[in-house]
């Protein structure tokens, strides 16, 4: 039922956007009834591949920005026909989507947008995604699938970077795909709070003759306060980033999280005001580090003093390496 409401949020909200006026993220909260964070949630995405919607980004009623479609007349692909082979591949589409994207997930996406024009040709011809084809640990994903959708838990042979090979029994809740490698969510024996093993440090898995114990977490919503696959028991926080004109058109359209805003007022002329909120954890200190001189980290100052160090241990590497001399 999940999957059929988002299908029809992205729908209504594929006729707001081209109204002339715009609607403003309060107007689409309320015309949608959804919370502020389902919104911003879903205008990130429709801004995304396999999407790539184009919304206006300079038009403001007082401080709130509007959104609105460049060019009204345009449609979310997913919404521009309804014959009987569309749907039969969207419903494939919506229940791959809730293991979190398996590999041939926007292959599909594609499939559908060429059903749509009436040009389904060879889409591997047009269309590559992605793909580390030595990645280890892609071979666990089925058997994972099966005992998540089979409920029974299992032991990991789990061999951790730099430690000593070791055997987990785990209930297994939960697959997902960040910075292309993959990784299990579950909760080790005898702890009350979940892990993520990646995929490629599994070595084996076996079946055990064990309860399996159920978690009421929604994980539709589990890591909708991070970036990766790191959360981290605490509050959320608001990070205030300067970023350079130069770079900000590239998270204005691919934004670093769905609770991006930009802080027009606080500008300046080289950078862009930029707040997330979110939990801090290490793939947030990974992404900020990869911008390097085009990011400056304002607040909070943990999250800065985290980003000087990464700078200075790096700094230091590459003032002491003998290499290139």
């Amino acid at each position: 039922m999940g999957m059929v409401n988002k299908t029809l949020r992205l729908q209504k909200l594929n006729e707001l956007l081209k109204h002339n006026d715009g609607y403003t993220i309060i107007d689409l909260q309320v015309l949608l009834d959804v919370e502020e964070r389902t919104v911003r949630k879903d205008l990130t995405l429709i801004q995304s591949e396999p999407y790539n919607a184009k919304l206006v980004t300079d038009l403001y009623r007082g401080r709130m920005r509007v959104y609105k479609y460049q060019d009204t007349n345009y449609d979310l692909p997913l919404f521009k026909k309804h014959d009987g082979l569309k749907e039969k591949m969207n419903e494939v589409v919506s229940f791959l989507s809730e293991y979190g994207g398996l590999p041939q997930y926007e292959w599909l996406k594609a499939c559908l947008m060429a059903i749509e024009s009436d040009t389904l040709a060879d889409i591997k011809g047009i269309m590559s995604v992605g793909n580390n084809a030595e990645l280890k640990g892609l071979d666990f994903i089925q058997p994972l699938i099966d005992a998540i959708r089979h409920k029974y838990p299992i032991k990991l042979t789990y061999q951790p970077y730099g430690k000593e090979e070791r055997t987990i029994n785990v209930q297994p809740y939960h697959i997902k795909q960040f910075n292309n490698r993959w990784f299990l969510i579950g909760c080790p024996e005898k702890a009350y709070v979940l892990h993520n093993y990646a995929l490629d440090r599994i070595t084996d898995i076996e079946h055990l003759s064990k309860d399996y114990i159920e978690t009421d977490v929604d994980f539709k919503e589990y890591f909708d306060d991070v970036i990766g696959v790191t959360v981290n028991d605490v509050e959320t926080s608001v990070i205030e980033l300067l970023v350079s004109r130069e770079r900000f058109p590239y998270i204005e359209t691919k934004p670093l999280h769905w609770t991006q805003k930009h802080l027009k007022e606080k500008d300046t002329d080289d950078h862009v005001f930029v707040t997330i909120e979110v939990k801090p954890n290490k793939e947030l200190i990974a992404l900020l580090l990869s911008f390097g001189a085009d990011l400056i980290v304002v607040s909070p100052k943990y999250v800065r003093e985290e980003i000087t160090e990464g700078i200075t241990k790096l700094y230091k590497q590459y003032n002491q390496a003998k290499y290139g001399e």
